[in-house]
């Protein structure tokens, strides 16, 4: 049973070491102003999150195993041997570490994508109001000049 427990954290980290690794390809794209291989690394992303939150359900099945009141695998570290126990440990500890390292570089994504997505939604209202007629004297639809009616005045003074 620790065996397959030991496994599972493994390949969680290993998870987490390639999670971290697409993120920080996904904001070189980013930086790169390139939306199809963002959106490709995006979906690889979402996947992978997928499969470690199986995981985990996987673990906590596991550890429910060896103790049916365990909601968290430390909660039964303390039971385990000294060398299953320090070697569990250490497995956490480098995944906590890799885990921050990956909230970090997803929070800079955030960033990053939000500041683009401003920036052309403020381009495209820009263009928007450039290509917008500032007066009336322009074709129509069909290619002519609108008939505007001039606007009605008032005529002071003697006949």
């Amino acid at each position: 049973m620790i065996k397959y427990i030991q496994e599972n954290v493994s390949r969680q980290s290993k998870a987490v070491l390639l999670l971290s690794m697409l993120l920080k390809e996904e904001f070189s794209l980013l930086m790169k102003n390139d939306p199809q291989g963002v959106t490709s690394v995006e979906m690889v992303i979402q996947e992978l999150m997928r499969q470690i939150a199986s995981e985990r359900m996987s673990l906590r099945a596991l550890a429910q195993k060896i103790d049916p009141t365990a909601e968290r695998l430390t909660d039964i570290l303390p039971a385990l041997a000294d060398e299953h126990r320090v070697r569990l440990e250490k497995l956490l500890l480098k995944m906590d570490g890799q885990e921050q390292d990956c909230a970090v570089q997803a929070a800079k994504n955030q960033q990053l994508a939000q500041a683009l997505l401003e920036q052309s939604s403020s381009m495209l209202d820009f263009l928007h109001r450039e290509i917008t007629p500032k007066s009336h004297n322009v074709y129509s639809a069909r290619g002519r000049y609108q008939n505007v009616a001039p606007p009605a005045t008032l005529i002071n003074g003697r006949l």
